[in-house]
């Protein structure tokens, strides 16, 4: 059988001979330690009832990038949960189809400077589609959600006092640990 990455890695080799630019075959990107902030799968069990904003239409494998009130969101951050999600989908489901997968940006305050560059499709107050490469990723704004039960636990991780307040008072999120022990 013909190694083709291998062929067309030495064809480009024998082409910039005697040139700036050197060629480099298989060469490993992981020079660090590269972890993704949640991966969400579905196995046995009771299905989710009343989800929260954004989490309606939960895939067996759904990744998150989380940004906090301190972070932003941003085109750096987007790229990273497609490279995180392409390194899952190789390394952990490989025969599964794209459809198979959802991918999250959870962001606690607006992402103003990725809104400017790319378009933000509005499905409900806090939530928005964001088109890339053929996939979609589901855009969740957690001081935009709706304050209401099912999103309690959103507004627990909206850095605005009273919406804290709110979630943690709803009674609808219990944590089997302190998230605060963590």
């Amino acid at each position: 059988m013909i190694n083709w990455h291998r062929l067309f890695g030495l064809a480009l080799e024998d082409y910039f001979t005697g040139t700036r630019y050197a060629v480099e075959m298989e060469k490993d990107v992981a020079r660090k330690r590269q972890v993704l902030d949640v991966v969400i799968v579905r196995g046995t069990g009771e299905a989710l009832v009343d989800p929260c904003d954004g989490l309606e239409d939960l895939k067996p494998h759904n990744l998150l990038t989380y940004k906090s009130g301190q972070e932003s969101l941003d085109a750096w951050a987007i790229e990273e949960l497609i490279g995180h999600y392409v390194n899952y989908r190789k390394a952990f489901a490989p025969r599964e189809p794209a459809a198979r997968f959802g991918l999250y940006a959870v962001t606690t305050r607006r992402p103003r400077a990725l809104a400017e560059q790319v378009t933000l499709t509005p499905v409900k107050p806090g939530v928005y589609r964001l088109p890339v490469v053929g996939r979609t990723i589901t855009l969740i704004v957690l001081r935009e959600v709706e304050p209401c039960p099912r999103n309690a636990l959103w507004e627990i991780f909206s850095f605005e006092a009273a919406k804290v307040a709110a979630g943690a008072g709803q009674g609808s999120v219990e944590f089997t640990r302190s998230p605060l022990s963590l």
